[in-house]
């Protein structure tokens, strides 16, 4: 066996080409040696460009799944970012829509009152009208001062406490 070692290695260092029966009687290890630096069949180089092709397709594949899977996360964070902008420009509207209406409504309310032709007239549209939408609450907002001056103004059928002109 030792003869035939001797033969492949000098076959391999001369770089003449091996036949199919030396190459049977090489030990595995030289075997694979001399297959390494060999060029391979038709087949198998045929069967290597197809899988080379089928793994740039896959990872031109995974590529684009990437970038797709970041644009959706970017356009799902802008779309948030969007509707929250949106929802805060819609309440700011509406909230500027409310001042309006109640600034509005007080100058009416005013106007009617400062119209009324007595005091006691007025006192009493003012109280019920309201100039500002307040709460209910429970407590009197009145002191004892106020209280007695405006049922002074109310008891006065005359007009003699308040002349309004």
């Amino acid at each position: 066996m030792s003869n035939v070692v001797k033969k492949t290695e000098t076959n391999l260092s001369t770089k003449r080409s091996v036949t199919a029966a030396e190459i049977r009687r090489m030990c595995p290890q030289q075997r694979a040696r001399y297959q390494a630096y060999e060029e391979p069949p038709k087949e198998v180089k045929k069967i290597m460009s197809v899988t080379n092709q089928r793994l740039c397709a896959r990872k031109a594949d995974a590529r684009r799944q990437e970038i797709t899977e970041k644009e959706d996360l970017e356009k799902k964070q802008r779309d948030t970012l969007m509707g929250q902008l949106k929802a805060a420009e819609a309440r700011n509207r509406i909230r500027l829509m409310r001042l309006r209406y109640q600034t509005t409504r007080a100058q009416e309310i005013n106007l009617m009152i400062a119209c009324q032709p007595t005091a006691l007239k007025a006192v009493r549209l003012e109280i019920l009208l309201p100039t500002k939408v307040v709460k209910l609450s429970s407590h009197d907002s009145l002191d004892r001062l106020e209280r007695s001056r405006i049922e002074e103004i109310l008891e006065d059928e005359k007009g003699l406490t308040i002349n309004r002109g």
